[in-house]
């Protein structure tokens, strides 16, 4: 086992994207009219063998889609997905650290949420989900702007063939 890190990330939240024949469809929120929500896309996160090094992946997370939806009054729903790439030189794991997400209202985080990832297995593009309820009240709601995901650790077992 190699502890690895990925570098800051983030995403300005919106309404979702329109269906169009040239994009796939939002795959979060699960459920659109179940509520208010607000959506964001992340290319990718990559975690790295050494500090500093970017050009040297361990496995990735591709395509990370995040919403987080008014549920109820008081009540909201933090989900995401996204597909683990593990053709890069490792099997991952979230052991060391979860993947945390801050949701902003400009500068200031109102709500985090964390996901302690399934492990994305060496040679493999499979999807991943997660859903929680959230801590949030309906002003920090409405100010949401922006998604951040902070740097965090990781393990990789490198598996070169």
């Amino acid at each position: 086992m190699v502890e690895c890190r990925s570098l800051p990330q983030m995403c300005l939240l919106g309404p979702m994207p329109p269906r169009t024949p040239g994009r796939s469809d939002a795959q979060v929120p699960s459920d659109s009219s179940r509520g208010e929500s607000k959506y964001g896309r992340i290319p990718f996160v990559y975690f790295y063998h050494q500090k500093g090094v970017k050009a040297d992946p361990a496995f990735g997370l591709l395509d990370i889609e995040i919403a987080i939806q008014r549920r109820g009054p008081q009540s909201f729903q933090f989900e995401i997905f996204c597909v683990g790439d593990g053709y890069q030189s490792g099997q991952g794991s979230s052991a060391p650290q979860a993947l945390a997400i801050e949701f902003r209202a400009g500068a200031r985080a109102v709500a985090k949420a964390e996901w302690p990832y399934p492990t994305v297995l060496n040679g493999h593009m499979d999807p991943l989900s997660f859903s929680a309820a959230i801590e949030l009240d309906d002003a920090d709601f409405q100010e949401i702007d922006s998604a951040v995901l902070p740097s965090v650790r990781a393990e990789v077992t490198i598996c070169l063939e």
